[in-house]
């Protein structure tokens, strides 16, 4: 049941990275990744170095944030046990459902980084992944969250989760990296792509946010 239960979180975060990779958070990472492999690289193998390495970058950002949030979680249960009272698991539910319904009406968070930080040294572009990891948008930041609910109070489990979920949203760096010579400039700011994209983000969060629901009222049944 447990390995189960670990498959089944893992499969279901890794897809859940994939999709959020192309959502609102892609909005301001988009405008300074895709503008430096333009100038600084001539083919498609450059762009795909680039985006592997922001994107190893956010890994390790988001795997550590996952262990900690584990540790934040695991300490709140040991005087608060899911068992005897549910109320910060369904705060965070809510918290997600909330922010999922405000990001599918188009209401996203940004973070802004300054272009400073990145020049033509490829370990700028790891450390550019790195504070997008640790400084993640709010949709990660729920995530992140949802993680620490469900790794038991396991650090190693809640990075695992974390990492899986990194993967996913590896997929659209790398990818737009690698056709970034083809890809239209338009289609990146075309307000009808993001939308689709906000509608979607926004239904895994409120997928997540009912799914830890069910999860409490199992436990303290």
């Amino acid at each position: 049941m447990g390995q189960a239960n670990l498959l089944s979180n893992g499969v279901k975060l890794l897809i859940a990275g994939f999709t959020m990779g192309w959502g609102p958070c892609l909005t301001f990472t988009a405008p300074l990744l895709l503008p430096y492999i333009g100038a600084t690289k001539k083919d498609w193998q450059g762009g795909l170095k680039v985006g592997l390495i922001f994107s190893g970058g956010r890994l390790l950002a988001l795997a550590i944030l996952g262990g900690l949030a584990t540790v934040a979680f695991g300490f709140i249960n040991r005087f608060f046990p899911p068992q005897k009272s549910g109320w910060l698991y369904l705060i965070v539910a809510f918290f997600m459902i909330i922010l999922g319904i405000l990001i599918t009406l188009g209401k996203g968070f940004k973070l802004h980084i300054g272009k400073s930080i990145l020049d033509k040294d490829l370990k700028s572009m790891f450390l550019f992944g790195f504070l997008m990891g640790i400084a993640p948008c709010v949709p990660y930041v729920a995530i992140l969250t949802y993680i620490g609910c469900v790794a038991e109070n396991i650090p190693l489990k809640g990075m695992f989760y974390a990492v899986l979920f990194a993967a996913g949203t590896a997929i659209a760096p790398i990818v737009l990296g690698v056709l970034m010579g083809i890809i239209p400039g338009k289609l990146l700011r075309s307000n009808k792509l993001l939308k689709i994209f906000q509608i979607v983000c926004g239904v895994v969060l409120l997928l997540f946010g009912f799914q830890l629901i069910y999860y409490v009222f199992k436990v303290i049944r």
